[in-house]
């Protein structure tokens, strides 16, 4: 029974995880959607004012492109983890099995 639970346990831990990585998703569509927005205004700004254009949409573009890097990271943490997981779900079934 024992096994079973662990079993058990690491299933919860992988739907937990699949949560969380679509949570990232949708939050990254999000980002890049801003982003994409902040890219016309600062496009506008530019051809707009040329050197007189002011530096706030371009500042604003850097701090939205940090937030998305610090999302894609996430990201391939939650990959790996549901990669482990995965692996753990195998390894007991092909204990199971034996």
């Amino acid at each position: 029974m024992q096994h079973h639970d662990k079993i058990m346990q690491i299933a919860e831990e992988l739907g937990q995880t699949r949560n969380r990585v679509e949570s990232t998703l949708v939050n990254l569509r999000t980002q890049l959607r801003t982003l994409k927005a902040a890219v016309d205004a600062a496009e506008s700004e530019l051809e707009l004012h040329g050197l007189d254009a002011s530096l706030g949409p371009l500042v604003a573009l850097e701090e939205k492109a940090s937030a998305i890097s610090r999302n894609v990271k996430e990201l391939k943490q939650q990959s790996a983890s549901l990669e482990q997981a995965l692996g753990y779900i195998k390894s007991a079934k092909r204990l199971s099995n034996s």
